[in-house]
């Protein structure tokens, strides 16, 4: 639900329907969404229901991209700046609900396994980015140049809305939810003091240490590389290269895919390594 806007930006700019400036004011609003929405949900995150909260996100994620497909079958029926104006709202309000899904899945991870283990596992988790993008690239392209590219919103949301059904059915908040004890006690993992802290006294402990901040100023100019080739490759490799969709989507998708192997060793080697 993510990726879908990367895939059909030559198709829009082909039928006249948008500029390349304005499809880019419309990547950004999902940028920027997600990015504060990062920082706002990984606080209410620590505070719900695990399951609902991210069920809840792609829940609405899938809606964003149904209504963006409805609007491009609607067509030239709706005005050209009514149209990049509701393709800009439904865009971040699908950057928002998108950043409900990682600070979600990460306090899984920590109420799940053990702190000795955690790098491994985030590893494994962390596939899921790679995977993800890389099936979305090589799918959405293949509906997009058979069915035309209002579908690849549609379609997109049809897996969104199966991946929400299936985190309601197979996601648990904590061991606690099923009767189980704690993750420390099912490790043998000593309980530290910080453990025993309210979650608002740890929360404004994190937020005022130095290393977060240097990480996180970190990952965001690594991420201006990444989101610069996902989000124009595909349209680069059509107009400047020549290649067909089909092409563009899979030599992008496979930049994804080489991402797997570093990102579950990353995992490993933090454990193992690094301690």
């Amino acid at each position: 639900c993510r990726t879908t806007l990367n895939v059909v930006k030559k198709p829009i700019l082909d039928n006249g329907i948008l500029d390349a400036t304005q499809l880019g004011l419309i990547g950004s609003t999902l940028l920027f969404a997600y990015a504060i929405g990062k920082f706002v949900n990984g606080f209410l995150a620590d505070h719900c229901n695990i399951k609902r909260f991210m069920a809840t996100g792609l829940i609405v994620s899938a809606a964003a991209n149904l209504i963006m497909g409805i609007l491009g079958i609607a067509g030239t029926a709706i005005p050209t700046m009514a149209f990049f104006v509701l393709f800009a709202i439904m865009w971040g309000i699908n950057g928002w609900s998108q950043s409900m899904g990682s600070p979600s899945a990460i306090i899984a991870l920590s109420r799940w396994y053990p702190l000795n283990k955690r790098g491994t596992f985030y590893g494994f988790f962390s596939l899921s980015h790679n995977l993800g993008e890389f099936l979305s690239f090589l799918f959405v392209g293949l509906i997009v140049s058979t069915f035309g590219w209002q579908w690849g919103f549609v379609v997109a949301a049809a897996g969104g809305g199966a991946g929400a059904v299936l985190i309601l059915l197979t996601v648990s908040d904590t061991p606690e939810s099923q009767g189980l004890p704690s993750i420390q006690q099912l490790s043998g993992e000593q309980v530290k003091t910080v453990d025993k802290m309210p979650t608002r006294e740890l929360q404004k402990m994190i937020f005022k240490h130095p290393g977060i901040w240097v990480i996180a100023f970190s990952s965001a100019f690594i991420y201006i590389t990444k989101y610069a080739i996902a989000g124009w490759g595909v349209l680069f490799l059509q107009k400047e290269r020549a290649f067909s969709l089909e092409q563009a989507t899979q030599i992008i998708a496979f930049s994804a895919v080489f991402g797997v192997l570093g990102t579950v060793l990353a995992g490993w080697l933090s454990d193992r390594v690094f301690k």
